[in-house]
């Protein structure tokens, strides 16, 4: 019987893993040498190359490292660089990364024939303290977030507000795509073409969703919209100098559509938010206050429980001082309540009473009669009817209910 010739196995060395890792991890980010002997053509497609690589890379959060690294490099203070730090990370846009980034790895600072001349760190510092200016209430709670951070114990758990915003940032793959198609081919970019409504739909975005991914958009729309408007500054119209105003009016429509497509899922769902359901408010807490006869010797009456007149149809009483009967008739299609001492939800013209002359007898004659005898009970009372007023007092027997 043949045996089979085991497979041997090849040896992976260190070095070679240590090259693969290389390889990996290297940076591919625009490099300015030889920029200083590149005529203008050559330099600003270099330039719009670099700014559309940091934009499709990189987000303004990534880039703000690279700010500080260079806010370090130029010998800014070490309150001017922390102040920076300290601002919420969404305040630092893709153009002044970019532009931070491109001055590292060599850009000029100054051309004659680029941006009239005008210095590109004076710009960038300009941005840099405008962003410190408006984050200046972003710092404490930063500090805030920083100490609460570090109360906690070593091991990571993510709060619910980080899982949501994790999947939010997983539902914005077509967009992320839709946005790379413009960068590719922006002449022939349709952003009507993309359902985005359907599409967030698709994926399942919920409300709190929803206002992430327009937030994660808004500096980018905002952008547009002051290039658009014509009140950008130059550094912002050299940044898009490449683009054609047809091709920047598409983007800022794409981007309206996806902040449009937030709004309506969150304003739907509060619509379709079910309201909360209000706590019933136990029966005996209800009649708490009211004030009541609960025994009479004299006529041997004994009072019903009052919370038997929530939610019932009629409701009998008895005035020991005035020697008045009388009858609660609920509203059409209400039912008897009571708020503190006052019976509620009767119908004033149905709700009436009659004084007895002789309460023995006529209480005897109530206990015996049955629910049709009832109806015609105060009918055969020889005396005037007078309406009810709701009130129960001390002197007020509760006779009977009936639902």
């Amino acid at each position: 019987m043949a045996t089979k010739t085991p497979t041997k196995k090849t040896r992976v060395t260190k070095q070679q893993v240590i090259a693969h890792r290389t390889r990996a991890v290297k940076d591919h980010s625009p490099t300015w040498e030889g920029s200083e002997t590149m005529d203008i053509d050559k330099f600003m497609r270099h330039f719009h190359s670099a700014m559309s690589y940091y934009r499709l890379e990189f987000s303004g959060k990534d880039l703000k490292p690279a700010v500080i690294k260079w806010m370090t490099s130029v010998g800014c203070t070490k309150e001017d660089i922390s102040a920076f730090k300290k601002t919420k990370d969404n305040r630092c846009g893709t153009t002044m990364g970019a532009i931070a980034s491109c001055l590292m790895r060599g850009m000029p600072d100054v051309r004659a024939d680029f941006n009239d001349g005008r210095s590109t760190s004076a710009w960038l510092r300009a941005a840099i303290v405008k962003i410190t200016e408006e984050g200046t209430y972003d710092v404490d709670e930063e500090a805030e977030a920083i100490k609460a951070e570090s109360n906690k114990k070593d091991v990571y758990t993510p709060s619910i507000q980080d899982r949501v915003r994790e999947a939010a940032l997983g539902m914005t793959e077509e967009l992320e795509d839709a946005i790379e198609t413009f960068q590719t081919d922006p002449e022939n970019f349709d952003p009507k073409a993309f359902k985005v409504l359907n599409l967030l739909k698709g994926k399942g975005v919920k409300a709190a969703h929803a206002r992430i991914i327009k937030n994660l958009y808004a500096r980018d729309l905002a952008e547009l919209e002051e290039l658009a408007s014509g009140k950008g500054d130059d550094q912002l119209k050299e940044a898009y100098s490449h683009r054609s105003k047809k091709q920047v009016k598409s983007l800022i429509v794409f981007y309206q559509e996806i902040s449009s497509a937030c709004d309506m899922l969150a304003q739907e769902a509060k619509v379709n938010r079910a309201p909360r359901a209000k706590k019933a408010v136990p029966a005996e807490k209800i009649v708490a206050k009211l004030k009541y006869m609960k025994t009479n010797e004299p006529l041997k009456l004994v009072s019903i429980s009052p919370t038997d007149i929530i939610g019932s149809k009629e409701l009998w009483i008895f005035n020991t001082k005035s020697r008045k009967i009388g009858r609660y008739v609920a509203e059409e299609y209400k039912d008897l309540g009571v708020k503190g001492t006052t019976i509620t939800g009767f119908d004033a013209n149905l709700s009436v009473q009659k004084t007895v002359r002789k309460p023995e007898e006529k209480l005897k004659e109530f206990k015996a009669a049955g629910k049709v005898q009832l109806r015609k009970f105060l009918d055969d009372i020889n005396a005037t009817d007078t309406k009810m007023n709701g009130r129960i007092n001390e002197e007020t027997i509760l006779l009977k209910v009936q639902s």
